[in-house]
């Protein structure tokens, strides 16, 4: 998870202006604000879209910049007038994704209180995984070998799982000591939880695995 501090010439917007997140990430480019066009933009999220597919298979350490272009269908060229590097796209989709999971972490808070409800507030959390899961990783990788990219993905992070440790606490009615640490297991569940779904998937339904982490988050909290 991403936070403000995005590359040299990355245009943002405000996500929340009660607290981190600060900013998503909209645009990014060397261009000067306001001269992208529909087309820019186009690309931009097809370079996303490819960074996400290519860390899915290859990580952050195996994936190159060739790759993401070629799977995008663009230029080594093309992806440079976005991106300076690597590093930059990875923060990029970091700041996306940090604020889809924003959005789902706020109607936690609003889910039916019971497994019931959770379970569905599970099945749409893995449901942006789909997405997002690739980041989730990659980022967790990235972060090991570069300070930067940690420390700015970190605030946001902890902000984040702090949110949802409260959104849990207030579904189940109780005070939660360190929503910090419960919201980092609830994060940690289902990003590894999604990641089996997907190796598993012959063996196992995502369905089963996605009630099982809902019973598991129902009886994280006692009222």
């Amino acid at each position: 998870m991403i936070d403000a501090e995005t590359p040299k010439g990355t245009r943002v917007t405000a996500a929340d202006k009660s607290g981190p997140p600060q900013s998503t990430v909209t645009e990014v480019t060397r261009q000067p604000p306001g001269s992208l066009g529909p087309r820019a933009n186009r690309t931009i999220a097809r370079i996303l879209d490819a960074t996400r597919e290519v860390f899915l298979t290859r990580g952050y350490a195996g994936t190159t910049i060739d790759e993401i272009a070629t799977t995008a269908g663009i230029s080594r060229a093309s992806f440079y007038t976005y991106f300076p590097t690597k590093r930059d796209v990875l923060l990029a989709v970091g700041a996306r994704s940090a604020s889809e999971a924003l959005l789902l972490v706020r109607s936690l808070a609003k889910a039916d209180r019971s497994p019931a409800g959770l379970d569905e507030w599970a099945g749409r959390y893995l449901a942006l995984l789909d997405v997002h899961g690739a980041f989730a990783f990659g980022w967790t990788q990235a972060a090991q070998g570069d300070t930067g990219i940690r420390v700015a993905g970190m605030r946001t992070h902890l902000d984040l799982c702090r949110r949802c440790g409260e959104a849990l606490a207030e579904v189940r009615g109780a005070a939660v000591a360190d929503p910090v640490a419960l919201g980092l297991l609830v994060f940690s569940m289902l990003e590894r939880s999604w990641d089996y779904s997907r190796l598993y998937a012959d063996a196992i339904e995502r369905t089963a695995i996605q009630s099982q982490v809902a019973a598991l988050l129902w009886g994280a909290v006692e009222p």
